[in-house]
């Protein structure tokens, strides 16, 4: 049997587990990575029309990797952020609520990406690190946990020794349930809609937020006069809209969105995915931690899930390299402890905030639509409120990590 040693083994090969075993790897890591997609479907067209939000923390982070210096010139600024009642709901409180750049000291709020030119950086810097060994087209078969070792015996035969295993497989995740870890499940019985548009009138740096009763809509501006739209709706008017041509499907879109961009086109396929909740009950076990949606599955009203899964990545790797040089076994539940205390709170208000958001905007309940109203408007009158929310917002107050403070570990 062929065997291999390695500090860390990381199960998923995305943007999350591929973040860590970056850090990792360019702090003296060795580092396996085990991924089940073949190495040339990572940039299959399928995934052609996902984009992220980036946070001001996650910038700084791809900043000190050197990874946005490389992508900026294909983001997109997000300089002013509209909330927005459908005017499907018959609300008796309409409500329109605006985050302005003047709010905050930066000349953005967020910054748009599309998957394909952040993917296409990350793994570039990957394949000239020395210390990461992506491993395409494996899983893993069986493992087995030690007080001094993790192993895991991949579908090849091959088995690797390590300090760590770090699950970053997505939801639902394998290496989870290899490793017994239960869940927290919601199912919100919607799906999203994702795809990238193509319009008429310039965008202006805005991103807009439609709330209708069945799910939120969101435009959010791209490079090159196009957006991405995130549509969530309830199951089946999802699958109804799937099956429109896409000329009877933008009109509905547009309907929707009030025509806030003038005549649109699809740029490339659309898609869809359900929409659940799913929190961990425990996100580290001896030998074993999981980050990123493996951990929580949120919904996508805010955007922030990639951001979330960013600060679990920074978080978790200044815990494991702090620890090391300190001469700590990195797989030990003494260490792995400071980074589930640390992203405890974190992680369980961003849950909590998501589903409550859902839940309240897109009621049509009357006692609900008065109060949600009010609120907004008060909300509207205060620049201060706003201020702390796009602070909050941003990935950089409290006790973060160096790395989304822009500093080295």
């Amino acid at each position: 049997m062929k065997q291999m040693k390695k500090n860390v083994v990381i199960i998923g090969g995305g943007i999350i587990g591929g973040l860590l075993a970056l850090i990792l790897g360019t702090n003296g890591f060795k580092v396996a990575i085990i991924d089940r997609l073949q190495e040339d479907k990572i940039f299959s067209n399928s995934n052609n029309v996902k984009s992220y939000a980036l946070n001001e923390g996650s910038c700084r982070l791809l900043n000190v990797l050197k990874i946005w210096e490389k992508i900026r010139i294909n983001s997109q600024p997000i300089s002013r952020i509209l909330l927005k009642q459908g005017s499907k709901i018959s609300s008796i409180q309409p409500f329109e609520l605006s985050f302005e750049k003047i709010l905050i000291k930066n000349d953005h709020i967020f910054y748009m990406i599309e998957e394909k030119y952040l993917k296409k950086a990350l793994f570039e810097k990957i394949k000239i690190c020395s210390n990461i060994e992506y491993l395409h087209s494996r899983y893993v078969k069986q493992k087995k946990i030690t007080t001094s070792s993790a192993k895991v015996l991949l579908d090849n035969g091959l088995e690797i020794n390590s300090d760590l295993i770090i699950g970053s497989d997505g939801y639902p995740s394998s290496s989870a349930r290899q490793f017994k870890i239960k869940y927290l499940k919601y199912n919100y019985f919607q799906s999203s809609i994702v795809g990238i548009l193509k319009h008429d009138l310039d965008h202006e740096n805005e991103a807009v937020q439609i709330f209708l009763p069945s799910g939120p809509l969101a435009i959010l501006p791209l490079s090159n006069n196009r957006s991405s739209f995130v549509w969530t709706m309830k199951n089946n008017e999802a699958e109804r809209r799937l099956k429109l041509d896409d000329q009877m499907f933008l009109n509905e879109m547009n309907c929707a969105f009030q025509n806030r961009r003038g005549k649109i086109e699809l740029e490339d396929k659309k898609y869809s995915f359900p929409i659940s909740l799913a929190l961990s009950q425990k996100i580290i076990k001896e030998k074993f931690v999981i980050i990123g949606d493996t951990a929580h599955k949120i919904h996508p009203i805010a955007g922030q899930g990639l951001n979330l899964g960013i600060r679990d990545v920074a978080a978790l790797a200044e815990i494991l390299i702090l620890a090391r040089r300190l001469g700590e076994d990195i797989g030990s539940k003494m260490v792995l402890k400071r980074y589930e205390r640390w992203r405890n709170l974190d992680i369980l208000s961003v849950v909590l905030f998501t589903d409550f958001a859902n839940k309240i905007f897109s009621s049509e309940n009357y006692i609900l639509q008065f109060f949600r109203g009010f609120g907004f408007k008060f909300l509207n009158r205060s620049d201060f409120l706003k201020q702390y929310l796009i602070k909050e917002a941003s990935g950089i107050t409290g006790d973060v990590p160096k790395l989304t403070r822009g500093e080295k570990i």
